[in-house]
Protein backbone atom coordinates (compact mmCIF):
# COMPACT_ATOMS: atom_id res chain seq x y z
CA UNK A 1 0.00 0.00 0.00
CA UNK A 2 1.53 3.15 -0.98
CA UNK A 3 2.25 6.12 1.36
CA UNK A 4 0.53 9.15 -0.34
CA UNK A 5 2.44 12.15 -1.18
CA UNK A 6 3.93 14.44 1.50
CA UNK A 7 2.05 12.54 3.95
CA UNK A 8 4.78 12.03 7.34
CA UNK A 9 5.45 9.03 8.84
CA UNK A 10 4.16 8.16 12.08
CA UNK A 11 5.89 7.29 14.46
CA UNK A 12 3.62 4.89 17.10
CA UNK A 13 4.45 4.27 20.25
CA UNK A 14 3.46 1.53 23.52
CA UNK A 15 1.86 4.61 25.34
CA UNK A 16 -0.01 5.51 22.00
CA UNK A 17 -1.23 2.09 21.85
CA UNK A 18 -2.12 1.92 25.14
CA UNK A 19 -4.44 4.34 24.77
CA UNK A 20 -6.08 3.46 21.80
CA UNK A 21 -6.86 0.27 23.32
CA UNK A 22 -9.19 2.05 25.64
CA UNK A 23 -11.36 3.03 22.73
CA UNK A 24 -11.90 -1.19 22.89
CA UNK A 25 -12.61 -1.60 26.44
CA UNK A 26 -12.72 2.09 28.14
CA UNK A 27 -14.07 0.30 31.92
CA UNK A 28 -11.26 -2.65 31.79
CA UNK A 29 -7.78 -1.38 33.15
CA UNK A 30 -5.19 -2.74 31.84
CA UNK A 31 -2.54 -4.02 34.33
CA UNK A 32 0.88 -2.64 34.52
CA UNK A 33 3.87 -4.56 32.55
CA UNK A 34 6.62 -5.10 34.35
CA UNK A 35 8.73 -2.46 33.49
CA UNK A 36 6.12 0.65 32.85
CA UNK A 37 5.36 0.84 29.23
CA UNK A 38 7.71 -2.44 28.24
CA UNK A 39 5.11 -5.19 27.05
CA UNK A 40 2.42 -5.89 26.76
CA UNK A 41 0.36 -8.86 25.46
CA UNK A 42 -3.39 -8.89 24.43
CA UNK A 43 -6.21 -11.62 22.60
CA UNK A 44 -6.90 -10.09 18.93
CA UNK A 45 -11.18 -11.18 19.85
CA UNK A 46 -11.42 -8.76 22.68
CA UNK A 47 -8.17 -6.21 21.85
CA UNK A 48 -8.58 -6.45 17.87
CA UNK A 49 -6.05 -4.65 15.80
CA UNK A 50 -7.19 -1.75 13.10
CA UNK A 51 -8.75 -3.30 10.20
CA UNK A 52 -6.59 -0.87 7.91
CA UNK A 53 -2.98 0.52 9.66
CA UNK A 54 -0.93 2.96 7.38
CA UNK A 55 2.55 2.56 6.41
CA UNK A 56 3.85 3.77 10.10
CA UNK A 57 7.24 2.87 12.52
CA UNK A 58 6.64 1.75 16.00
CA UNK A 59 8.85 2.04 19.14
CA UNK A 60 8.48 -1.16 20.05
CA UNK A 61 8.65 -4.97 18.62
CA UNK A 62 5.65 -6.88 17.93
CA UNK A 63 4.94 -10.89 17.40
CA UNK A 64 1.64 -11.20 16.22
CA UNK A 65 0.03 -14.95 15.95
CA UNK A 66 -3.13 -14.82 13.75
CA UNK A 67 -5.19 -18.11 14.13
CA UNK A 68 -8.17 -17.17 11.64
CA UNK A 69 -8.47 -14.63 9.62
CA UNK A 70 -6.95 -12.98 6.63
CA UNK A 71 -5.77 -9.98 5.37
CA UNK A 72 -2.46 -7.89 3.38
CA UNK A 73 0.96 -7.29 5.16
CA UNK A 74 3.82 -5.19 4.19
CA UNK A 75 7.08 -4.72 5.99
CA UNK A 76 9.75 -3.02 4.37
CA UNK A 77 9.45 -3.95 0.42
CA UNK A 78 7.77 -7.12 1.44
CA UNK A 79 4.18 -7.74 0.92
CA UNK A 80 2.44 -10.86 2.25
CA UNK A 81 -1.26 -12.37 1.30
CA UNK A 82 -2.00 -13.06 4.64
CA UNK A 83 -4.61 -16.54 4.92
CA UNK A 84 -5.06 -18.60 8.35
CA UNK A 85 -2.84 -19.36 11.07
CA UNK A 86 0.30 -16.96 10.26
CA UNK A 87 2.84 -15.94 13.29
CA UNK A 88 4.45 -12.77 11.99
CA UNK A 89 8.06 -10.81 13.65
CA UNK A 90 7.79 -7.02 13.50
CA UNK A 91 10.90 -4.83 13.91
CA UNK A 92 10.46 -1.52 14.89
CA UNK A 93 12.77 0.05 11.94
CA UNK A 94 11.05 -0.87 9.02
CA UNK A 95 7.70 0.66 7.70
CA UNK A 96 4.47 -1.83 7.84
CA UNK A 97 0.88 -1.70 6.53
CA UNK A 98 -1.76 -3.94 7.59
CA UNK A 99 -5.31 -4.02 5.81
CA UNK A 100 -8.06 -6.92 7.18
CA UNK A 101 -10.12 -8.84 4.19
CA UNK A 102 -11.85 -10.82 6.09
CA UNK A 103 -14.29 -9.86 9.26
CA UNK A 104 -13.07 -12.64 11.93
CA UNK A 105 -9.75 -12.21 12.96
CA UNK A 106 -8.50 -14.35 15.69
CA UNK A 107 -5.35 -14.85 17.88
CA UNK A 108 -2.63 -13.03 20.18
CA UNK A 109 0.14 -10.71 20.33
CA UNK A 110 2.69 -9.40 21.92
CA UNK A 111 4.28 -5.46 22.16
CA UNK A 112 7.68 -5.18 23.97
CA UNK A 113 10.57 -2.80 23.81
CA UNK A 114 14.61 -3.30 25.22
CA UNK A 115 13.51 -2.25 28.43
CA UNK A 116 11.75 -5.26 29.24
CA UNK A 117 15.34 -6.66 28.60
CA UNK A 118 16.96 -5.41 31.43
CA UNK A 119 19.99 -7.15 31.13
CA UNK A 120 22.76 -5.96 28.59
CA UNK A 121 23.03 -9.19 27.24
CA UNK A 122 19.48 -9.79 26.90
CA UNK A 123 19.39 -7.11 24.86
CA UNK A 124 21.99 -8.10 23.19
CA UNK A 125 20.08 -10.95 22.08
CA UNK A 126 17.04 -9.34 20.84
CA UNK A 127 19.02 -7.09 18.88
CA UNK A 128 20.61 -9.38 17.42
CA UNK A 129 17.69 -12.06 16.71
CA UNK A 130 17.38 -12.93 13.36
CA UNK A 131 13.53 -12.19 12.67
CA UNK A 132 13.82 -8.49 13.76
CA UNK A 133 16.31 -7.54 11.27
CA UNK A 134 15.78 -5.03 8.41
CA UNK A 135 14.24 -7.40 5.35
CA UNK A 136 14.15 -10.70 7.60
CA UNK A 137 11.78 -13.35 6.16
CA UNK A 138 10.03 -13.29 9.25
CA UNK A 139 6.03 -14.39 8.23
CA UNK A 140 5.19 -17.21 8.92
CA UNK A 141 2.24 -20.41 7.70
CA UNK A 142 1.91 -22.57 10.60
CA UNK A 143 0.49 -26.02 10.62
CA UNK A 144 -2.76 -26.95 13.60
CA UNK A 145 0.04 -28.28 15.67
CA UNK A 146 2.32 -25.82 15.65
CA UNK A 147 -0.93 -23.49 15.77
CA UNK A 148 -1.94 -24.75 19.15
CA UNK A 149 1.33 -24.86 20.77
CA UNK A 150 2.04 -21.24 19.91
CA UNK A 151 -1.35 -20.42 21.76
CA UNK A 152 -0.51 -22.33 24.75
CA UNK A 153 2.33 -20.01 25.05
CA UNK A 154 0.77 -16.71 24.64
CA UNK A 155 -1.90 -17.98 27.00
CA UNK A 156 0.43 -18.18 29.55
CA UNK A 157 2.33 -14.63 28.80
CA UNK A 158 -1.13 -13.69 28.95
CA UNK A 159 -1.56 -15.24 32.41
CA UNK A 160 1.70 -13.42 33.68
CA UNK A 161 0.46 -10.08 32.48
CA UNK A 162 -2.57 -10.08 34.14
CA UNK A 163 -1.18 -11.55 37.52
CA UNK A 164 0.87 -9.90 39.95
CA UNK A 165 2.72 -12.67 41.30
CA UNK A 166 6.27 -12.95 42.46
CA UNK A 167 9.04 -12.76 40.11
CA UNK A 168 6.67 -11.68 37.04
CA UNK A 169 9.21 -10.19 34.54
CA UNK A 170 11.23 -13.23 35.09
CA UNK A 171 8.46 -15.80 33.67
CA UNK A 172 7.35 -13.04 31.27
CA UNK A 173 10.71 -13.44 29.69
CA UNK A 174 11.15 -17.00 30.08
CA UNK A 175 7.75 -17.66 27.72
CA UNK A 176 8.62 -14.51 25.54
CA UNK A 177 12.50 -16.19 24.73
CA UNK A 178 10.53 -19.58 24.23
CA UNK A 179 8.02 -17.86 21.76
CA UNK A 180 11.39 -16.39 20.32
CA UNK A 181 12.82 -19.62 19.76
CA UNK A 182 10.05 -21.64 18.34
CA UNK A 183 10.18 -19.06 15.79
CA UNK A 184 13.52 -19.16 15.06
CA UNK A 185 12.76 -23.24 14.50
CA UNK A 186 9.88 -22.05 12.54
CA UNK A 187 12.09 -20.28 10.19
CA UNK A 188 15.00 -23.17 9.95
CA UNK A 189 12.31 -25.05 8.96
CA UNK A 190 11.16 -23.02 6.00
CA UNK A 191 15.23 -22.18 4.74
CA UNK A 192 17.30 -24.29 2.69
CA UNK A 193 19.70 -25.34 5.61
CA UNK A 194 23.27 -23.88 5.80
CA UNK A 195 24.42 -26.81 6.83
CA UNK A 196 23.75 -30.66 6.75
CA UNK A 197 23.25 -31.95 10.37
CA UNK A 198 25.23 -35.09 11.24
CA UNK A 199 22.96 -37.97 12.31
CA UNK A 200 23.88 -37.23 16.38
CA UNK A 201 23.35 -33.47 15.76
CA UNK A 202 19.89 -34.46 13.76
CA UNK A 203 19.07 -36.92 16.86
CA UNK A 204 19.98 -34.58 19.44
CA UNK A 205 17.06 -32.00 17.79
CA UNK A 206 14.33 -33.79 17.53
CA UNK A 207 14.83 -35.36 21.55
CA UNK A 208 15.38 -31.15 22.32
CA UNK A 209 12.18 -30.41 20.28
CA UNK A 210 10.45 -33.26 22.10
CA UNK A 211 11.17 -32.32 25.44
CA UNK A 212 10.39 -28.53 24.91
CA UNK A 213 6.94 -29.39 23.40
CA UNK A 214 5.49 -30.88 26.30
CA UNK A 215 5.63 -27.18 28.25
CA UNK A 216 4.25 -25.26 29.18
CA UNK A 217 1.87 -27.59 32.01
CA UNK A 218 -1.14 -25.13 31.87
CA UNK A 219 -4.12 -27.44 33.55
CA UNK A 220 -3.90 -29.65 36.56
CA UNK A 221 -5.18 -32.76 34.76
CA UNK A 222 -2.13 -32.28 32.35
CA UNK A 223 0.63 -34.90 32.57
CA UNK A 224 4.12 -35.24 31.43
CA UNK A 225 3.77 -38.20 28.82
CA UNK A 226 7.27 -38.49 28.45
CA UNK A 227 9.78 -38.19 31.71
CA UNK A 228 12.46 -40.85 31.20
CA UNK A 229 15.68 -41.71 28.67
CA UNK A 230 13.53 -44.87 27.76
CA UNK A 231 10.46 -43.31 26.73
CA UNK A 232 12.17 -40.50 24.58
CA UNK A 233 14.10 -42.96 22.79
CA UNK A 234 10.80 -45.51 22.47
CA UNK A 235 9.39 -42.33 20.28
CA UNK A 236 12.43 -41.28 18.28
CA UNK A 237 12.84 -44.96 17.37
CA UNK A 238 16.49 -45.50 18.86
CA UNK A 239 18.19 -47.37 22.00
CA UNK A 240 18.27 -45.11 24.89
CA UNK A 241 22.14 -45.85 24.75
CA UNK A 242 22.30 -44.59 21.33
CA UNK A 243 20.17 -41.78 22.54
CA UNK A 244 22.34 -40.58 25.16
CA UNK A 245 25.36 -40.97 23.60
CA UNK A 246 24.76 -38.70 20.81
CA UNK A 247 22.60 -35.63 22.75
CA UNK A 248 25.84 -36.03 25.49
CA UNK A 249 28.27 -35.84 22.15
CA UNK A 250 26.02 -32.58 20.79
CA UNK A 251 25.18 -30.83 24.14
CA UNK A 252 27.63 -32.12 26.56
CA UNK A 253 24.95 -33.43 29.34
CA UNK A 254 22.95 -36.20 29.19
CA UNK A 255 19.26 -37.04 28.43
CA UNK A 256 18.74 -37.50 31.94
CA UNK A 257 20.28 -34.02 32.91
CA UNK A 258 18.46 -32.34 30.43
CA UNK A 259 14.79 -33.76 31.39
CA UNK A 260 16.02 -33.22 35.11
CA UNK A 261 16.77 -29.10 34.43
CA UNK A 262 13.36 -28.79 32.30
CA UNK A 263 11.14 -30.45 35.06
CA UNK A 264 12.79 -28.43 37.67
CA UNK A 265 12.62 -24.92 35.64
CA UNK A 266 8.47 -25.93 35.82
CA UNK A 267 8.43 -27.06 38.81
CA UNK A 268 9.69 -23.71 39.95
CA UNK A 269 7.54 -21.99 37.35
CA UNK A 270 4.53 -23.76 39.23
CA UNK A 271 5.42 -23.34 42.51
CA UNK A 272 5.64 -19.63 41.97
CA UNK A 273 2.67 -18.87 39.34
CA UNK A 274 -0.53 -20.85 40.76
CA UNK A 275 -1.83 -22.00 43.94
CA UNK A 276 -1.85 -25.58 42.83
CA UNK A 277 -1.31 -27.88 45.39
CA UNK A 278 2.33 -29.29 45.92
CA UNK A 279 0.88 -32.94 45.04
CA UNK A 280 -0.99 -31.53 42.19
CA UNK A 281 2.43 -30.31 41.01
CA UNK A 282 4.21 -33.55 41.77
CA UNK A 283 1.66 -35.69 39.68
CA UNK A 284 1.72 -33.16 36.91
CA UNK A 285 5.80 -33.71 36.60
CA UNK A 286 4.93 -37.28 36.91
CA UNK A 287 5.55 -38.37 40.57
CA UNK A 288 2.82 -40.61 41.72
CA UNK A 289 4.37 -39.81 45.13
CA UNK A 290 4.40 -36.57 46.08
CA UNK A 291 7.15 -37.21 48.32
CA UNK A 292 9.62 -38.22 45.85
CA UNK A 293 9.00 -34.92 43.88
CA UNK A 294 9.70 -32.83 47.32
CA UNK A 295 13.51 -35.10 47.42
CA UNK A 296 14.26 -34.37 43.98
CA UNK A 297 13.22 -30.44 44.28
CA UNK A 298 15.08 -30.50 47.59
CA UNK A 299 17.64 -32.30 46.42
CA UNK A 300 18.14 -29.96 43.43
CA UNK A 301 17.20 -26.40 44.69
CA UNK A 302 18.36 -26.40 48.24
CA UNK A 303 14.95 -26.58 49.58
CA UNK A 304 11.38 -27.61 49.83
CA UNK A 305 8.84 -27.14 47.63
CA UNK A 306 6.67 -25.30 50.25
CA UNK A 307 9.22 -22.98 51.29
CA UNK A 308 10.30 -22.30 47.64
CA UNK A 309 7.23 -21.16 47.07
CA UNK A 310 6.84 -18.99 50.50
CA UNK A 311 9.88 -17.45 49.88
Amino acid sequence: MPTPKNASIRLKTMEDFSNDLLLYNPTAPIPKAPVRGSFSVHERSEYPCQDEVIASRRDYYKISLLSKGSGTFTIGEQRFEIDGPTLLFINPFELKTWRQSSAEQEGYYCLFTEQLFESRHNQEDLLQYPLFQLGAQAVFKLSPATTEYLQSIFRQLMREYHENAAFKQEAILIYLKLLMLEGKRIAAQNQTPVRVLTAAQLLAQKFTDKLEKQFPIEYTHQQLPLKTAKEFAQVLNTHPNHLNACVKSVTGRTVSEHIRQRMLLEARLLLIHTDWHIAEIAWCLGFEDPGNFTHFFKNHSGQSPHLYRTR
